[in-house]
């Protein structure tokens, strides 16, 4: 794949934390459910596009979720977002477009941002949303946004019995 490629802000903390140490995914309380091999596979995702593309929005929330973890990892936490502020691009998108999307109400802000962002030309080529949230992959799908699913595709399972 080529373009441009945007993260939700779950995702976003998955990144940030497993670049930090992949030892803290699993110490992490919101990233409970992600293990280090769904770090690899974000990462190996990533890796296909020609950029990322940041949103005040996503770094916001992805800040403070982030930050939900004792030092001395929260320090190394934040270094990793430091550095990945530091050299991804970030289109500061102005809120309002979000605000007037019809999905603000149903999915707030940022996920308004998102799908903004999404139908935006970036190079000629409108970026692909990764994303862990099921509502949001939803209505990227129904507006015909490129987008990949992240936990239906993706996400590492552990064996469920039927019923469980």
């Amino acid at each position: 794949m080529t373009g441009a490629v945007v993260i939700d802000a779950n995702l976003l903390v998955l990144l940030v934390v497993g670049t930090s140490s992949r030892g803290d995914i699993a110490k992490h309380k919101r990233l409970r459910g992600y293990t280090a091999d769904d770090f690899d596979v974000l990462c190996t995702l990533v890796a296909q596009f020609s950029e990322i593309v940041l949103i005040p929005h996503t770094l916001a929330e992805a800040s403070n979720l982030a930050r939900q973890i004792a030092d001395p990892a929260r320090a190394r936490i934040q270094g990793a977002l430091r550095r990945l502020i530091s050299t991804v691009p970030e289109l500061p998108i102005p809120s309002v477009y979000g605000a007037h999307r019809e999905e603000f109400d149903a999915l707030g802000l940022t996920d308004a941002v998102l799908l903004h962002l999404c139908a935006m030309q970036l190079h000629g080529v409108s970026p692909t949303l990764i994303t862990a949230d099921r509502d949001l992959a939803d209505r990227a799908s129904s507006l015909g946004y490129s987008f990949i699913d992240y936990k239906q595709e993706f996400q590492s399972r552990e064996p469920r019995l039927e019923g469980a």
